[in-house]
């Protein structure tokens, strides 16, 4: 009995710190890769390190592991019913109660590398590797997003030895996950203040409630938007764009406006309800020699 009740209050404290950690954020379970019986193991659970390490890097998302939660008896569980085991729905059922929005998999069909000859005889190799990731709404089980993530040839690295080459070509899936993340998750925050008005420009500078813990950064770029209901759906009309100036802490950041200066004034006069949503410039600066390979 003690166990139990031992076991319940580490849940109790280990999701309450999990919502306060992850307050505002997506949360994602990364469930178990699946891969062709001929690639083997060990590839695929490096690749696995990658892609989570990928999404991590952005502090836009709560990534849940499926393959470390055997403490929450997630899998075991779920092994050990017969109705879980034929029933997505109820497996979803058991990833929601974990706090995730969506479940990520991915299934690879490839990871190997091909031999190339130099013109002194000697061997090199270029990295290939394929697989497709599919992200499920937990809610309803619906497909959010389904992509294949292609890398040979200029969008692979190369190396000496096979296995050199297919690990430097998983390099590159961490940067694929940070323009995945950009391109379909939002992140979406609310001005807090306006700080300086100008007679002529409107409002010159502003703070927004997100910062650091969202993977903020300075230079990052917000469009603001105006909220409204109409028949009973949420509409968004672009009224400006500001410009994070200063990251002032983990949920505020000080931002120049760049457009739109008197709209957001008067939008703020009239009490109308701002939304600002993170717009990333192309790759945040990633060199152009590797964008072809996050396609």
């Amino acid at each position: 009995m003690k166990k139990i009740v031992v076991l319940a209050m580490c849940m109790c404290a280990y999701l309450g710190l999990f919502a306060q950690e992850g307050a505002g954020k997506d949360v994602i379970l990364v469930d178990y890769f699946t891969y062709t019986e001929s690639i083997g193991d060990s590839y695929p659970t490096t690749l696995r390190h990658a892609v989570i390490g990928g999404l991590q890097a952005t502090g836009r998302l709560v990534i849940i592991d499926a393959d470390a939660e055997s403490g929450l008896k997630l899998e075991k569980d779920r092994r050990n019913s017969e109705e879980a085991m034929g029933d997505a729905t109820a497996r979803r059922s058991e990833i929601k109660k974990l706090g995730a929005n969506y479940m990520l998999k991915i299934h690879v069909t490839q990871m190997d590398a091909s031999q190339e000859k130099k013109d002194d005889g000697s061997t090199w190799y270029s990295g290939l590797i394929n697989f497709t990731l599919t992200l499920v709404n937990v809610e309803d089980g619906t497909v959010k997003v389904s992509k294949p993530f292609n890398y040979a040839g200029l969008n692979a690295k190369y190396g000496d030895t096979k296995e050199a080459a297919i690990t430097a070509t998983i390099d590159y899936v961490k940067i694929s996950m940070k323009k995945f993340v950009n391109d379909n998750f939002d992140l979406k925050a609310s001005i807090v203040a306006i700080e300086n008005v100008d007679k002529k420009k409107g409002a010159v500078s502003l703070y927004i409630d997100c910062g650091e813990s969202m993977g903020v950064k300075k230079g990052h770029t917000f469009i603001v938007r105006v909220e409204k209901q109409v028949a009973g759906k949420t509409l968004y009309t672009e009224i400006g764009r500001v410009k994070v100036d200063e990251v002032q802490g983990d949920d505020m950041s000080l931002c120049k406006v760049t457009k739109g200066g008197v709209e957001i004034q008067k939008a703020d006069q009239d009490k109308k309800k701002m939304v600002v949503t993170y717009k990333p410039s192309v790759l945040d600066g990633v060199g152009s020699s590797i964008k072809e390979g996050l396609k």
